[in-house]
């Protein structure tokens, strides 16, 4: 129980997740931990079922990421931050589960939207499966929150879909 957990997301940085959990374990006296998951990229598809013709150097995949999540949290904590950075391979949910074992404190971000994530039950499996207490931060507090018209478009954009694949056939309902 000597830190705190935060989840770097690879496609956001988390950055109001990283600064929230780094006020966390100032206050606490801890230390800090950023970990983000990790899975080892695919090989592009070939055709007919043959081996591709590029293969992936993975040693060097992890160090860019790992390089990577360093970047981000150094550019939103600053450089002098004192930050243990921690590339896990493996899911999301299970890298944060294990890693936030002896955690005093887990901050996540909300997932940005629940289609677009693809776990969007990431933050309701952490609160039922971590041994500590779980802060995530709120869509409003992230930027993560649609704005009216946003969702208007949205919306729009629904409606319009569905009048174009129900045109012309009558019988055919949502």
């Amino acid at each position: 129980m000597n830190n705190v957990v935060v989840g770097v997301s690879a496609t956001s940085g988390s950055p109001e997740a990283l600064r929230c959990a780094a006020s966390e374990a100032r206050w606490r006296g801890v230390g800090l931990v950023a970990v983000q998951a990790w899975r080892t990229p695919r090989a592009p598809a070939a055709p007919g079922g043959r081996p591709p013709g590029v293969t992936l150097d993975n040693v060097a995949a992890f160090a860019q990421a790992e390089d990577e999540l360093k970047a981000r949290v150094a550019e939103t904590l600053g450089t002098g931050a004192d930050v243990r950075c921690k590339l896990v391979r493996g899911a999301p949910g299970k890298v944060l589960v294990d890693e936030s074992a002896q955690a005093c404190l887990l901050v996540v971000d909300a997932p940005r939207t629940w289609v677009m994530s693809r776990s969007p039950l990431l933050a309701h499996r952490l609160v039922y499966n971590v041994k500590c207490p779980v802060l995530i931060m709120p869509p409003a507090q992230t930027g993560g929150a649609d704005s009216v018209l946003k969702r208007g478009g949205k919306v729009l954009a629904a409606n319009a879909a569905k009048a174009a694949a129900t045109a012309g056939r009558p019988g055919l309902r949502f």
